[in-house]
């Protein structure tokens, strides 16, 4: 593309100068026909102009051609012969050509800003006193016109108004096109000020016909300039030169006559006149700032309104805490890829251990971690449609392109996984799981299966990925079908208890019971492994752990009576963080009859950190209730946990026990003698669960564990078949 040197001049610049020398060279010649040439050329470039313009500039063309045909045929009757015409007719021939600029300047400069009718409606009325004082009366003052020129005068009157009125609004972004108007206005005002007869000055050789031949070089020159082909300005005012102009205008256009005839019956009414206008003109122009002033008021009152709308509407759809989508926009957008035509899928992603991290450091800390968390999660935006925070430590990441779920969902738990999470000074390591689930068109359980696939990641241990398939669905189907019978176990007795003794490996009399719940399930018996996870899951195992503790004290109170021997039962994480867990403890023992100090609640190994921050087994266990651990040796054993948790009873995992094979491994033996050991050193007693041969109790025996239970004992079994153990265990003497 050529470079456009900074000193070349512009089409339009070529034709302004060009077109003022030919204008000024043919004036002195007064020949007709000659300034049929410049007209002509200028007629023909707004025509070709107007074809890539606005329909104002169709108008000016028009405007041009009219004048054109006006000039030719006075100048053919000219040469003819013919005398010069009268007013009217020369009148009726050149209104056409002010009508139709008029009309083009109006149609160019309409503007869309509220207000602007009104203002171009007070700059007329403030120019109509210049009009009026200057062109439509010296009109009026002459003697001798008939009705027909009186209506001609009037006519052009409106004319110049029209034209008039434009001129301020055209003359910021088109002045060459406000230069035309003016000076077709100018030529009335040089056949008024030099008190001009008849139609000799509008023909060649007349000063006002020297003026309107201007129009055509400034109209020409309009249609090549650049800013013809800009749009109006929207909310654009005038300058402050433009409107001292206006007001200069405005003054002193009453005192030209006064000027032209200074006798004092005009200067009185001309100076009257002038300061009349004058404060018209300043009260325009204060209305004017006051509806502008006003109109940016509301203006900035919309634009606070919009601004207030999308800030709620965007907090609608948005997590507050990290800024995220939250589960409402992403239902959304699943909805939308659900309706679509191709497949997506959704990554749901939840943090291992982020509940410990709220009870341990608190929740401020806890909400710095899930922000850091979704800035990690940003960084896969360029890959995914929607990142978002569905609550708590869950989020989502909707994928609706081409892409490899499963590689982006390992990217996305190596990325949580890969730094420890920088809280002030404390550095906390954190895992991830992830579940992914496809969607297809049409399919709109995209986000159940995904929580199913998450659910199954979590249920494995965490700190993996897991993929949703049929499977899943059908077990949580199993689990609402179980969750729905526990929930009609509560009211009727399918609900029961099983019992294994537990035995002094000295003695081999039966010390204690342990309690083991049981369901009925038509004629099936549910194991306790498959029911009490969903009971877990679902908030009821609260109501079990009461059913069960209310049941086996029971039973157990008269075995205490009789036989001395104590119960344990289970109980749950969910049990121990409920406030009235010791007091309802309390109330069943006072219900059954059983003394707290044959009562032995036993928590798994793994809740032992849930368990540790809180005040409800030290509370139990001063009112004589004794603590067993269970489990121990598999889960999270401390040394420290010995020394600050109450516990009384080390219950060894039965995995250290079945490695006991004859003859045994003397490795196996040195971990459980180490569990032993441990035990007698912290005054705890030790229980040895899963003794299933003779080899295994034999030695632990030997390495003298106090007591033992396993299916070489007895298994568990219904309250009558202990009773009837208990009958037969009290007929033979001590060993």
């Amino acid at each position: 593309m050529p470079i456009r040197s900074p000193h070349r001049l512009a089409a339009w610049q070529y034709l302004l100068a060009g077109g003022l020398t030919a204008v000024l060279a043919l004036y002195p010649l007064g020949v007709g026909a000659a300034w049929l040439i410049p007209q002509a050329a200028g007629t023909a470039i707004l025509w070709r102009a107007a074809r890539r313009h606005r329909c104002g500039w169709w108008l000016i063309a028009a405007a041009g051609t009219a004048g054109l045909l006006t000039s030719a045929w006075w100048t053919v009757r000219a040469a003819t012969g013919a005398p010069p015409p009268h007013n009217t007719p020369m009148g009726l021939s050149l209104a056409l050509q002010y009508a139709l600029h008029a009309a083009g300047a109006v149609q160019l400069t309409r503007r869309k800003r509220p207000g602007s009718a009104a203002e171009s409606g007070a700059v007329v009325l403030c120019l109509a006193m210049l009009a009026w004082s200057f062109i439509v009366l010296p009109y009026l003052g002459e003697p001798g016109y008939q009705q027909v020129d009186n209506a001609l005068v009037v006519l052009y009157g409106v004319l110049d108004l029209a034209i008039l009125a434009s001129l301020p609004l055209t003359a910021r972004r088109r002045p060459l096109l406000a230069a035309g108007g003016a000076v077709l206005v100018a030529a009335h005002l040089v056949y008024a000020a030099t008190g001009g007869q008849g139609t000799l000055p509008f023909l060649p050789g007349g000063g006002p016909h020297l003026v309107m031949q201007l129009w055509w070089v400034l109209a020409a020159a309009a249609a090549l300039h650049p800013a013809a082909v800009q749009p109006a300005a929207t909310g654009e005012r005038a300058g402050r030169a433009g409107l001292i102009g206006m007001y200069v205008a405005v003054v002193t256009a009453p005192l030209l006559p006064a000027v032209a005839n200074p006798r004092a019956v005009v200067v009185v009414p001309a100076v009257l006149t002038a300061g009349l206008c004058g404060l018209l003109m300043l009260r325009v122009g204060l209305s004017s700032r006051l509806a502008e002033r006003r109109a940016q008021q509301i203006g900035a009152a919309l634009h606070e309104q919009r601004v207030l709308q999308q800030r709620l509407a965007y907090r609608a759809g948005h997590d507050a805490l990290t800024g995220l989508a939250n589960r409402d926009l992403l239902v959304g957008h699943l909805g939308r890829a659900a309706g679509g035509d191709r497949p997506y899928s959704l990554i749901l992603c939840g943090l291992d251990g982020f509940k410990e991290v709220n009870d341990t450091y608190g929740h401020s800390v806890g909400d710095t971690v899930l922000r850091q968390a979704a800035g990690r999660l940003l960084l896969f935006a360029p890959e995914v449609d929607l990142v978002a925070r569905l609550g708590g430590d869950e989020f989502g990441l909707l994928v609706t392109g081409p892409a490899d779920t499963g590689e982006l969902a390992e990217r996305v738990l190596t990325a949580i996984a890969s730094a420890p999470f920088v809280v002030d000074e404390r550095w906390i390591p954190l895992t991830a799981r992830a579940g992914v689930a496809d969607g297809v068109p049409g399919n709109d359980a995209v986000l159940g299966d995904a929580d199913l696939a998450l659910r199954a990641a979590k249920q494995a241990g965490g700190a993996r990925l897991a993929r949703f398939d049929e499977t899943l669905r059908a077990e949580q189907s199993e689990r609402a079908r179980i969750a729905a019978g526990l929930r009609q176990a509560l009211l009727d007795d399918s609900l029961f208890m099983h019992y294994q003794p537990v035995v002094d490996t000295a003695t081999g009399r039966i010390q204690g019971m342990e309690a083991l719940m049981r369901w009925r399930r038509g004629d099936e018996i549910v194991p306790p492994g498959v029911f009490i996870p969903v009971a877990e899951q679902t908030g009821l195992i609260g109501a079990l752990g009461t059913r069960a503790l209310r049941l086996a004290c029971a039973r157990a109170a008269g075995w205490y009576r009789v036989h001395g021997l104590y119960l344990t039962v289970n109980v749950s994480t969910h049990q121990l963080r409920d406030p009235g867990f010791a007091d309802g403890v309390r109330e069943i023992l006072a219900e059954t009859g059983l003394p707290p100090t044959a009562l032995v609640l036993e928590i798994t190994e793994s809740v032992l950190v849930d368990a540790a921050d809180t005040s409800v087994l030290a509370t139990l266990r001063a009112d004589g209730v004794r603590i067993a651990i269970d489990d121990f040796g598999t889960g999270y054993s401390s040394l420290a946990y010995l020394h600050t948790l109450p516990v009384d009873i080390l219950k060894i995992d039965q995995s250290f026990i079945r490695r006991h094979q004859d003859p045994p491994n003397p490795q196996d033996v040195s971990l459980t003698r180490a569990i032993l050991e441990l035990a007698r050193s912290r005054g705890l007693v030790a229980v040895a669960e899963g003794v299933e041969t003779q080899v295994q109790a034999d030695l632990l025996r030997q390495l003298r564990c106090p007591l033992v239970q396993g299916y070489h004992f007895g298994r568990p079994c219904a309250a009558e078949a202990i009773d009837a153990l208990l009958e037969q265990a009290a007929r033979i003497p001590a060993v």
